[in-house]
């Protein structure tokens, strides 16, 4: 199932739902192995998932990670069906010409199925060992979305001046699909930014059901002032989850290891999913009541356990129930 919003849907009626999952990327208890990494996308694919998803940092002091579209690229050669998203890719600290051509070359090798969900978020030290000024990092986000464009011969914003000459020269391009790209943030210059140059919006895990759906309603508002059609937009969502008879234990699991991964306190009670199967399920059709249409899980683990447990014990409700 594409991404809820890909297509054109009518503006009366819902668009359909989609679950993807994050990809252990991130090193909670070690960096996978290329095996267990290929295991792990296998078996999401074969458990139902529509998407699967990478973090993107570049550097980290605590926690080790594998690059993003390196291993999207891997994971695409040992799957077929599911789509293949990042969240959130950091499109300041990469160049944008050598970026555009690894995107499409993977679109293209995954016949069509990338998904970039971007924002111009990052750690400043990540800003600085790259040599990029935060201080221009808006205009850079937005350059960098209209230069990805211009190559891929998308819709562009007129932030960039690509010669048509030497943008077409680019190749592998996505033709007929055009690649998705879903923008990240939750302050009102990012749902902006949403809604004029994105084909969706991508809300990141400390956003609630409740300001998740006044953001939405804030979206199609800047939307509609833009002249875009609401309805062809992605309303998308990625939430931490711990599936576990013993709320007590996912707790702990949680608020041993989020704080670390983001460098702060983080609120585990009231922004994940933890505890028995019901608990979690309720959680997330407040997310789906609040208008999330593309709901990603967030692991702290590369257990196989876990995969499995929100596979089979939570998506086939959220599928009847949400619908």
């Amino acid at each position: 199932m594409p991404l809820a919003g890909v297509e054109m849907h009518n503006p009366k009626t819902r668009p359909p739902l989609s679950f993807g999952i994050y990809l252990p990327n991130v090193g909670w208890e070690a960096i996978p192995s290329a095996r267990q990494m290929m295991a792990y996308a296998v078996e999401a694919e074969a458990a139902g998932f529509d998407s699967v998803w990478v973090e993107d940092r570049l550097l980290h002091p605590d926690i080790d990670m594998l690059e993003a579209v390196t291993t999207l690229s891997f994971v695409a050669s040992c799957t077929s069906r599911v789509q293949l998203g990042t969240s959130v890719l950091l499109l300041n600290l990469r160049n944008p010409i050598p970026l555009a051509k690894s995107l499409s070359t993977l679109n293209h090798l995954s016949d069509g199925r990338l998904v970039v969900g971007a924002s111009l978020g990052g750690h400043p030290q990540e800003y600085e060992t790259s040599g990029i000024s935060t201080r221009t990092r808006v205009s850079r986000f937005l350059n960098t979305v209209d230069s990805l464009r211009s190559f891929w011969g998308q819709r562009t914003y007129g932030t960039v001046d690509i010669p048509a000459e030497v943008a077409g020269s680019m190749t592998p391009r996505p033709g007929e699909n055009p690649i998705p790209i879903l923008i990240g943030g939750r302050v009102d210059a990012a749902l902006r930014r949403a809604a004029m140059i994105g084909d969706g919006w991508l809300a990141s895990s400390t956003t609630t059901a409740e300001v998740f759906r006044r953001s939405w309603e804030t979206i199609v508002g800047h939307a509609v002032d833009f002249g875009r059609d609401p309805a062809t937009l992605i309303p998308a969502k990625f939430c931490y989850i711990d599936v576990d008879d013993s709320e007590e234990r996912a707790l702990s699991r949680l608020e041993s290891r989020l704080p670390r991964y983001y460098g702060r306190p983080y609120d585990v009670e009231s922004l994940a999913l933890y505890g028995p199967p019901a608990k979690c399920v309720d959680g997330a059709m407040r997310l789906l009541e609040a208008g999330v249409r593309t709901l990603i899980f967030a692991t702290v683990t590369s257990d196989h356990a876990q995969l499995r447990k929100i596979a089979e014990e939570i998506l086939p409700v959220l599928r009847k129930e949400g619908a």
